[in-house]
This record gives structure tokens, C-alpha cells and sequence, in this order.
């Protein structure tokens, strides 16, 4: 009896184990570059940066574009815009986006998403110093500003 009861803890304890690496690893979003990696360079983009990618026929895209469009400074964002499963999508949609914002289409936004490995949208990669320090699916206006605030810093919190 008591070598069954031992037995039944320590499968409960490995089944504990099990579920605390399953709920961390599905945490964690499988998009994009892993966090502590070279962000690739491109023109129009800094070291120090929040890059934003979208895609042109995505209804979730369109209102965190609205969010980018509302924030103090959509300049702090490169947006990366590709259509979606509707060619020429992403034409439209830079008329959410604030002038001042960074805005990447066409080949170009292809070669930034293959590079940084995003495949869905809408998705963001804050970097720092040139190294990708935090990312994730965007679903709230607060989503940015935690990306904005992990590129930019803490002096970021009033904008």
C-alpha cells in the first residue's frame, strides 16, 4: 500500500511538471525571431525600434493600425504592411496609418517579414540596441505601448 501511494505522488508530480512546460511554452508565441537575437537591418528601420507587421485584408490589422494612428507617436513605429490572401490588400491599408508613420509594402515587407520570421498578423517585434527584446500578437492599444516602452525605454511611459 504504501509503495502504491508513493507511486500515485510522484506521477502527480510529474504530471504538475508536464502542465507548468506546457502552459510556459504555449505562453510564449511562436512567431517571429527568438528574444535575445540580431533584429535584421533594413533602410527606414533603427536599432532602437518597434516593427509593426499587418496584413492588408486582416480586420484585427486594421484596428491596431487605428491604435498606431491614435498613439503620440506613430513615427516610434515601423509598420510592416502585406497582403493578406487578397492581392493588393495592403494598398488600402495605408490610409489608417498616420503620415508620419514608417510604412514598408510591397517586396520590401516581404523581405522584412522572411527575415524576421513572422507569418501572422497582427504581430510586433520590439528591438533595442539592435537585439529583438520583446514580441508578441497584438490584440490591445496596451500591447503597443508595452513593445514601444521595451524599444525605447522607460523615458517612453509619457507619451
Amino acid at each position: 500500500m504504501l509503495l502504491l501511494a508513493l507511486g500515485l505522488l510522484v506521477v502527480r508530480r510529474e504530471l504538475s511538471i508536464l502542465q507548468d512546460r506546457v502552459a510556459v511554452s504555449g505562453a510564449a508565441p511562436a512567431d517571429g525571431l527568438a528574444v535575445g537575437a540580431l533584429a535584421p537591418q533594413f533602410p527606414g528601420m533603427r536599432s532602437d525600434d518597434v516593427v509593426l507587421f499587418f496584413f492588408g485584408d486582416c480586420e484585427p490589422c486594421h484596428e491596431v493600425a487605428t491604435e498606431v494612428a491614435r498613439s503620440a507617436d506613430p513615427g516610434g513605429f515601423a509598420c510592416v504592411v502585406s497582403d493578406g490572401t487578397m492581392a493588393g490588400s495592403s494598398a488600402g491599408f495605408g490610409r489608417i496609418l498616420p503620415e508620419d508613420a514608417r510604412v514598408l509594402t510591397g517586396d520590401e515587407a516581404g523581405a522584412v517579414r522572411d527575415r524576421y520570421k513572422v507569418h501572422s498578423g497582427p504581430f510586433g517585434v520590439a528591438v533595442s540596441n539592435g537585439l529583438v527584446v520583446a514580441k508578441g500578437i497584438l490584440r490591445y492599444a496596451n500591447d503597443l505601448e508595452h513593445l514601444h516602452n521595451a524599444a525605447y525605454g522607460a523615458a517612453s511611459v509619457g507619451r
